[in-house]
């Protein structure tokens, strides 16, 4: 702990703001992938059921399925299934309400990673700006050999700064980019899986009118 200490202390005051941008940013990931497990269900197993019920012209057993699981593709098939006398337009819309509900959910804090991604790094070139500025005062007074202990203090304030802003910014860069990703899948099967679901209702709909 002492040596913690010591080293926030070594790296100028820049450190205090990267410690703060390091705290709160482990805090929102631990958040997001606690929040991810439950609004990024994509319930396995679910689409390819209630399709095959809905070819079987079971479809309150598709409704039940889907309101029975939890997550974006469980709730739009839901909303499909609950609208499927609607126009498509109408459904599509409905569909877009209850989705954007969710994803609005999974954007939440993403942006602060990004901002951190490009802050830290920032924050640390002004620290070794800073550092290095006070290592060149201490070599122009260099007449003085106590003089030393600050050329030291200098390059490793710019030094510590460097390191710490580059740290926070990779661990968010990376955090960032596998939750945008992740998000990206989630959106792409659910619509992907209402998609195929309207496919479903609209041919078994054309073979009953066939009838």
């Amino acid at each position: 702990m002492n040596n913690l200490f010591h080293f926030i202390q070594a790296g100028g005051f820049v450190m205090y703001p990267l410690v703060l941008f390091s705290l709160a940013s482990i805090t929102i990931i631990v958040e997001r992938i606690l929040a991810y497990r439950q609004l990024g269900n994509l319930a396995p197993g679910l689409l390819t059921d209630v399709l095959k019920r809905v070819r079987a012209g079971d479809i309150s057993g598709a409704l039940s399925a889907s309101e029975n699981r939890t997550g974006p593709v469980a709730a739009c098939l839901a909303v499909v299934l609950r609208n499927r006398e609607k126009p498509v337009a109408v459904i599509e819309r409905q569909v877009e309400e209850t989705g954007q509900e969710y994803f609005l959910r999974l954007e939440r804090f993403l942006p602060f990673l990004d901002t951190t991604t490009t802050i830290s790094p920032l924050l640390g070139l002004l620290g070794t700006i800073v550092g290095m500025i006070g290592t060149f005062n201490a070599i122009a007074g260099q007449e003085h050999r106590e003089n030393s202990d600050a050329v030291l203090a200098g390059v490793g304030e710019a030094l510590y700064a460097t390191a710490t802003g580059l740290v926070v910014a990779v661990v968010c860069f990376v955090a960032y980019n596998f939750f945008a990703a992740r998000q990206r899948t989630i959106i792409g099967e659910t619509e992907q899986a209402v998609t195929k679901l309207l496919n479903v209702l609209a041919d078994s709909e054309a073979v009953e009118k066939g009838r």
